[in-house]
């Protein structure tokens, strides 16, 4: 009998330097509450049961975030369909696995909004004053295609204004007759006589992503997959107890203080294989305007067999 245990003790000794351990995967995050369910998955544990060891790497802008995948700091991130393709094509191979929220029915991102006292233009109208955003970003993209529903020929000025945050008391003081913001700061600022003349709500034009380098993706499929179950069943349960979810979302997401008790929380289909039309889509919006030089396929900016 002792020499029973004897041998397994050997053999388990001799096996262990084999046996490999869960990678860690280091996945950057933006404070919004489009993230909710990877916010859910860690607090939850459900990373844990799936038997992952995921760091959520929080960045404050997109251009931070997009820069530490760029250099390997990370192995994955959530983000927007334009930045995705773009990182994608010029820095880091990169596939799309997941949409994980989408402007479905009364769901809204973004909106164009008119500075309070201004009345509701057109949306026409104000783009021809000068609309405050973002150029060669998902503000861009998502305003041309609002514009193009009112006036296929219809010209954007845009006012170039990157930090969202800036944008508000531009609009609010009136230096811009018109902004776009996203989602919950559309509903602040409403709340302080803006006005909102158009938004992607129902449109699904502007989904969240996620992502991982192609290398990750080829040497770690099963952890791919496991990720993926642990956000779905995250946003499960959202869906099915969302005011229990609020502590987590204003714990990890950046909402305005007098919001926070009472903006919405969104309800998040399971993660789903981003839809080829709109990738190509926006793709061929970066190439027309210049932005993506490389001619890339649908297969090249998404691997969609990756769902639980």
């Amino acid at each position: 009998m002792k020499r029973i245990i004897v041998v397994a003790v050997l053999l388990t000794l001799l096996a262990a330097p084999y046996a490999r351990a869960a990678e860690k995967i280091s996945f950057g995050v933006l404070p919004v509450m489009q993230a909710l369910p990877l916010f859910m998955a860690h607090e939850r544990g459900l990373f844990k049961e799936e038997g992952l060891d995921v760091e959520l790497i929080p960045f404050a802008s997109g251009l931070e975030k997009d820069a530490a995948m760029a250099a390997g700091q990370t192995q994955g991130y959530f983000g927007d369909m334009l930045t995705s393709i773009i990182l994608g094509a010029n820095q880091v191979p990169m596939r799309m696995v997941a949409t994980v929220f989408n402007t479905t029915g009364s769901q809204r991102m973004f909106a164009v909004l008119a500075a309070p006292g201004t009345g509701k233009p057109s949306l026409k109208e104000l783009a021809q004053k000068g609309i405050a955003g973002s150029s060669n970003t998902i503000i861009e993209y998502v305003t041309t295609r609002l514009l193009e529903k009112e006036d296929p020929n219809a010209t954007l000025s845009m006012i170039e204004t990157k930090n969202i945050l800036a944008r508000m008391p531009m609009l609010l003081q009136g230096q811009v007759a018109g902004a776009v913001l996203p989602e919950p700061l559309v509903t602040l600022v409403e709340g302080k006589g803006a006005t909102v003349v158009a938004d992607d709500r129902g449109l699904g034009i502007t989904p969240t992503t996620l992502l991982f380098t192609k290398d990750f993706i080829d040497r770690n499929t099963s952890v791919v997959r496991a990720f993926l179950r642990a956000v779905s069943r995250a946003s499960a349960l959202i869906n099915a107890d969302p005011e229990g979810a609020r502590p987590v979302m204003i714990k990890y997401a950046r909402i305005p203080e007098p919001l926070q008790q009472s903006v919405a929380i969104p309800v998040f289909g399971a993660p789903s294989v981003p839809e080829r039309g709109l990738v190509l889509d926006t793709y061929s919006w970066l190439r027309g305007k210049g932005i993506l030089k490389s001619e890339l396929t649908f297969e090249e900016m998404v691997r969609g067999d990756l769902l639980p």
